[in-house]
Order: structure tokens, then sequence, then C-alpha cells
């Protein structure tokens, strides 16, 4: 029996977002030539648009806490989001 596409998705959504899953949908509105840089870009390097997104989200993490001292880095993973925290500016 064929699955229809509609059945590969739910499957596919049960295994990576379900219970114990490792990812979590993200749905985001971009300029046109945004996605065009995204899928030139991910082209380039020969990977899929999700891949290059973590590339660059977690390469650029990286160098903001190589700036950062341990406090700095502590609120940085803390829960309470930048905008809410007492010094905020």
């Amino acid at each position: 029996m064929t699955l229809s596409n509609a059945e590969k998705q739910r499957r596919y959504r049960e295994r990576h977002l379900g219970s114990g899953g490792e990812m979590e949908q993200l749905s985001v509105m971009v300029s046109i030539a945004t996605k065009r840089n995204l899928e030139r870009i991910s082209s380039h390097y020969g990977c899929t648009m999700t891949g290059m997104i973590e590339i660059l989200i977690n390469e650029r993490t990286s160098i903001v806490l190589s700036c950062l001292s341990e406090i700095e880095k502590h609120e940085f993973y803390g829960e309470i989001p930048v905008h809410m925290r007492q010094n905020a500016r």
C-alpha cells in the first residue's frame, strides 16, 4: 500500500517533532531577496536550507559566546528573555 503525502508528513512529524523528538518547527517570513540568498548559499555549500540556517545560527552563537563573560554566558542561557531582564536597555 502506498502512503499518501499527508500520511508521510504525519509520520515524519511524529518521528521528529513528537515526544522525544529532536526538532521543533519554525515558521518565519523573510524577504524574497533573503530567501534567494539562503537558497544560493545552501546550494553553494551543498546542504539544505534548514542545515544552512542551523550552521549560520550556531556559528553566530559561538562568536557571541566567545565575547561574553561567565556571568553574561549564564544570562545568555538563562530562562529570562533578554528584553525582560532588569538591566535591559
